[in-house]
């Protein structure tokens, strides 16, 4: 055989073991549904695989991101009618006797004992009464303390104690507010919406704010309008609690076989996947695989167990979890509609085998025409020879 013949024959045998080899590193975005589906097997798996089903979707829906009334409760631990530390209280006397001690002459006013400040051991002074505990105590506590201390010295004393600024039982309104401060808590007991209208509400639009609450050493967030929409996590604030209204717009993020791989933010209070799909132009009909929706997420392992039933163990209090929708079934449609979409999950839609192949059909195609055009340059100039 000539010279030239031998080498494309030789150059076109190693384009085809090239092109064989390269189909297990094939170029993608991401991992097949099958090598997901195999990894979620092993033994120590990074992550719980769960398939999505109508009985997946209630669970999820009964398990709200975020309930304040269960992780800070919905109680008013503490009066605010209670004085603290800081408060100024105004004390007024009267007598019965236009002879006693505060009486002011007339026989009808009252002695107004200057509005003075709680000390730091909780103390206020009444003369000829003393220091009189104030910290800790109602405004009532307070009068009969005052009465009693006097009962001895004061024709027939009646007190009327009155917190005129309020400085220890308040809350911290900051963020995106139109009037930022300490805001005093009354006897009746503010809730989350209460104090946020009281701050002025909110200076710019509810869809793009977070409500962050700090109780203590413990922080919660939750969505503006869903505090708005759920009446059970308007809950009541308490002293010392600082709410931020934080701007924070939510977002998911898609890779893989759509018609656009990006990161889009959405402004609805509520989003499902078939939304989240159409917003960056749904599938790529020649390389999806329908049966290869992923939802990255990460969930509480107490809801991992309720999801799987307690067939899986996660370590930890958190564990990583990828949803599979298959479209396939024409069921699949209906839980795009009910799976609510969360802040930062991440979807991924595999490509399809066939588009894998055409991949492979592709690069063998690209490979082996160069070698195809020399051996029709070798046979071309040993024709020549002849």
């Amino acid at each position: 055989m000539p010279l030239l013949s031998r080498l494309a024959l030789l150059s076109l045998t190693a384009a085809i073991g090239l092109s064989t080899t390269s189909c297990t590193v094939m170029p993608s975005s991401g991992p097949s549904a099958g090598t997901i589906e195999q990894e979620s097997k092993e033994a120590y798996a990074p992550y719980t695989l769960i398939n999505v089903t109508p009985d997946i979707i209630t669970v999820l829906s009964s398990n709200v991101e975020n309930q304040l009334a269960n992780t800070l409760g919905n109680g008013r631990k503490r009066s605010s009618s209670i004085i603290g530390v800081g408060d100024y209280v105004a004390v007024s006397i009267w007598e019965a006797s236009p002879e006693g001690l505060f009486n002011t002459g007339n026989g009808h006013g009252a002695t107004v004992i200057p509005e003075q400040p709680v000390s730091e051991t909780g103390m206020i002074t009444v003369p000829y009464a003393g220091s009189i505990q104030a910290a800790g105590r109602t405004p009532e506590q307070v009068k009969q303390a005052v009465e009693k201390a006097l009962a001895r010295m004061a024709v027939e004393p009646q007190v009327l104690v009155s917190v005129v600024k309020n400085v220890s039982n308040t809350v911290t309104v900051t963020g995106e507010v139109n009037r930022s401060g300490r805001m005093p808590l009354s006897a009746r007991g503010e809730k989350l919406l209460d104090v946020i209208a009281d701050a002025g509400g909110p200076r710019i639009e509810s869809h793009q704010l977070s409500v962050q609450i700090t109780r203590g050493q413990r922080t919660e967030t939750i969505p503006m309008e869903r505090l708005i929409s759920d009446p059970s996590e308007n809950i009541f604030v308490q002293s010392d609690d600082v709410i931020a209204l934080i701007r924070q717009p939510r977002s998911f993020t898609v890779f893989g076989a759509t018609t656009a791989n990006a990161s889009v933010q959405f402004d609805e209070s509520q989003l499902y996947l078939n939304q989240a799909l159409a917003k960056v132009g749904g599938l790529n009909d020649e390389r999806a695989n329908a049966k290869g929706i992923f939802i990255y997420r990460t969930e509480s392992s107490e809801l991992v167990r309720r999801l799987t039933h307690g067939r899986v163990s996660p370590y930890g209090a958190t564990t990583n979890v990828i949803y599979q929708v298959d479209l396939k079934d024409p069921s699949g449609f209906f839980l795009l509609k009910g799976f609510a979409m969360r802040n930062r999950d991440l979807v991924y839609i595999a490509n399809a085998s066939l588009a894998e192949v055409r991949k492979f059909a592709t690069l063998v195609s690209s490979t082996a025409a160069p070698v195809a055009q020399a051996a029709s340059v070798g046979n071309s100039l040993q024709n020549l020879q002849k």
